[in-house]
């Protein structure tokens, strides 16, 4: 596989493989793997749930017609410093080898300073203290007390900018409601995997009912899922995102000065198979298999932009202050 393959997670186009992450996670057991990872959702949840809308207007007459239009979607979510390097301690396991054979046995894995999925190429360093019994050939009590250390590998991509973009479809506008969708058709990474992406969401307008009201008022709802599937057709990522948000517009010109308030939710499912040191290069068959969940760090936002329409074209930008700041660009034309 080439090196230089899409990461991801829709368009995050970063230097790095699928492949890569999978084979840096089987190194290492799920708690380094969700502190490493942890950034990754803040960004991507906090990016995806971005960009939905440029105005809360809507075409609100009886019956009001086909409406629709296509965009472009940028998002750039803000890798805080702290988000690049993690500590932590966990139990865990290890295998021990003594007098030929292989025990799996309880374990301390201490971690000061590893980059994480956004750090430094630097690898990452974790002392393992093994402190533990086995029972050799059933008879013997074998006391084990070791320490480990051991080199895990760097962050993927380096940056203090995670990019996103995607193609958005809004449909509408039936009695002041009208709805969105994101898709990305299958992609193929390599001989890796497949992604998949889908998002679709709804909002009403609310402005209609409240004719001396000097803005425009909306509400929205929106759903999105990625997946990321390896060659034997596993799951290996699964990103799922919400966002309900109350929408605000003023059109002054040319121009849409909107802003709003939205909650939201973004998690990231990861399964895969952890090979445990053994500290030899014997047995190492020995897997166990991780599944965990991660939430992202984004619970509510407010954000505030404007956009400039022409004729049938419109482009727009808005900056969303939450836990991870996002800021975003958008271009689209009115089809209808």
């Amino acid at each position: 596989m080439k090196k230089y393959l899409i990461l991801i997670i829709l368009f995050f186009i970063y230097k790095a493989s699928a492949q890569d992450l999978s084979r840096n996670l089987s190194l290492v057991a799920g708690q380094y793997a969700q502190s490493y990872l942890q950034p990754f959702i803040n960004a991507y949840g906090a990016g995806i749930n971005s960009g939905f809308f440029h105005s809360a207007g809507m075409n609100t007459d009886n019956n009001s017609g086909l409406n629709i239009s296509f965009s472009i979607v940028s998002m750039g979510s803000i890798i805080p410093a702290a988000q690049k390097y993690f500590s932590a301690v966990y139990n865990t396991t290890a295998q021990f080898d003594t007098m030929g054979q292989v025990y799996n046995v309880n374990a301390k894995a201490t971690v000061i300073n590893a980059p994480t999925i956004f750090g430094s190429k630097t690898k990452g360093t974790v002392k393992t203290e093994l402190n533990d019994t086995v029972v050799v050939e059933g008879i013997f009590y074998y006391p084990v007390h070791q320490t480990r250390v051991d080199q895990t590998f760097g962050g993927l991509v380096s940056t203090d900018i995670a990019p996103l973009a995607m193609p958005q479809l809004n449909i509408g506008t039936f009695l002041g409601t009208d709805i969105s969708f994101r898709w990305i058709p299958p992609v193929k990474i390599g001989n890796y995997g497949t992604t998949n992406f889908f998002g679709a969401g709804i909002r009403h307008n609310f402005s209609q009912y409240l004719p001396a009201l000097p803005f425009n008022l909306a509400a929205g709802f929106y759903y999105q899922n990625f997946t990321m599937k390896d060659s034997t057709g596993s799951r290996f990522i699964n990103v799922t995102a919400t966002a309900a948000n109350i929408q605000i517009s003023k059109k002054l010109g040319f121009f849409d000065v909107y802003g709003a308030l939205q909650y939201e939710t973004s998690s990231l499912n990861v399964s895969y198979q952890y090979v445990p040191s053994s500290g030899s290069s014997q047995n190492q068959d020995y897997t166990v298999n991780v599944n965990f969940n991660i939430n992202g760090t984004n619970s509510f936002r407010f954000l505030a932009g404007a956009a400039y329409t022409i004729g049938r074209f419109y482009v727009n930008t808005d900056f969303n202050l939450s836990a991870i700041d996002t800021f975003t660009f958008g271009f689209g034309y009115d089809i209808f």
